[in-house]
């Protein structure tokens, strides 16, 4: 399509758009459609009342005059390549590192067209202490035509280990998984399964949308682990955490049967060790999923209550330990019933071995070599 033509995006009419934005529509790149909140564009470059503003695709510096915006476009730096480093490449999808303070201008661009769908946004300038992780598709037939979809972004030091401040897939981008493909690689890059990692989440408050795409993601990690996890590893076959699981057979079963299934008990906290996932978040998934069953124990034992991560699960057959006589039992069968019924896909957004760099897995014959050798 022309660059001077451009298509009304799907979703342009998908959110009610705020009675005090300065802006009501956005051109980027040959895509029209609808803001929906206020931005701090500069008055004296955007007014208060302006119809449509032109942003470039590639670097979002904007324009409210058509020409200038189109000269721009046939100049910009960043026309063929993003900036930054790429660390996620896979199948068309990646993500290229961008560092706030080396790239000022452009996470300060980047910043401000997010406002625009983003109600609670603050950091627009400051953006020196922040990393931008913008998602990129680039046409398979041409390596220098690229899109930029969305992006999130994580302050450099995090006193509260979020591993993500803020995340957006631009409108004409979303409801196709994406936002879950930005999830994956924020809980990657927070290096949780690691030693020295961290293990964190998404930054405090969340929005009611954020909170749902996040309770979604985290119902569908969950039940990855529950499903796909053999013993000690996750459902990406990384080794975990299970000091203090064990196996035994389960408690309560019928008289006469012939077997009892197998029954694997640990901690929520240990649940979270295994995902990289707060116990609170581990805890908000599973109520949210419903799948916690209530089990009598004829043994009266001290166990710590539901929103605690000394909490005990059982994996295989699934148990989350609640109070003394009664302990929280989570089947695999009804995390199978509930992912049918929710049309969830059992294959990770992310792809372990679309990851670069620092980022990339080992391989395993170096590291046989490196054990071999002594190092």
């Amino acid at each position: 399509m022309p660059a001077n033509e451009y298509s009304a995006a799907s979703c342009a009419s998908s959110k009610p758009a705020s009675p005090d934005r300065n802006i009501k529509n956005v051109v980027l790149g040959n895509v029209l459609f609808n803001t929906w909140f206020h931005s701090l564009y500069p008055e004296e470059l955007v007014g208060k009342d302006t119809d449509r503003l032109y942003v470039c695709r590639w670097c979002f510096r904007y324009s409210c005059d058509k020409d200038a915006y189109l000269g721009h476009t046939r100049l910009c730096e960043h026309r063929s390549t993003p900036p930054g480093t790429k660390v996620y490449d896979w199948r068309g999808y990646s993500v290229w590192e961008i560092d706030g303070e080396d790239y000022k201008l452009y996470a300060q661009n980047l910043s401000l067209f997010a406002k625009l769908f983003l109600d609670h946004k603050s950091v627009f300038f400051d953006v020196s202490s922040f990393l931008y992780y913008i998602l990129v598709f680039t046409n398979p037939r041409d390596a220098n035509d690229y899109h930029v979809l969305g992006y999130f972004s994580k302050e450099k030091m995090s006193w509260d280990a979020n591993n993500l401040a803020c995340i957006l897939v631009f409108p004409p981008y979303q409801h196709k998984q994406l936002g879950k493909l930005l999830m994956g690689v924020s809980y990657k890059l927070s290096a949780w399964e690691w030693e020295g990692g961290i293990i964190g989440g998404p930054e405090r408050p969340l929005s009611e949308m954020g909170r749902k795409s996040y309770i979604r993601f985290w119902e569908e990690r969950i039940s990855r682990f529950f499903l796909l996890g053999p013993p000690g590893a996750d459902p990406y076959g990384r080794k975990i955490a299970s000091a203090s699981s064990s196996s035994r057979p389960m408690a309560g079963g019928s008289k006469g049967a012939k077997r009892k299934l197998a029954r694997k008990e640990m901690t929520v906290r240990e649940i979270g060790q295994a995902t990289g996932m707060l116990v609170e978040d581990v805890i908000a998934a599973l109520k949210e999923m419903g799948i916690v069953e209530s089990e009598k124990s004829g043994k009266k034992r001290k166990r710590a209550p539901l929103p605690s991560s000394t909490t005990t699960t059982t994996a295989t057959s699934g148990a989350v330990d609640v109070e003394a006589t009664e302990a929280a039992v989570v089947r695999k069968q009804n995390v199978l019933e509930w992912a049918k019924m929710h049309r969830v896909d059992l294959r990770d957004p992310v792809a372990e071995e679309g990851f670069l760099g620092e980022w990339a897995p080992e391989d395993e014959d170096e590291e046989d070599q490196e054990t071999d050798s002594g190092i």
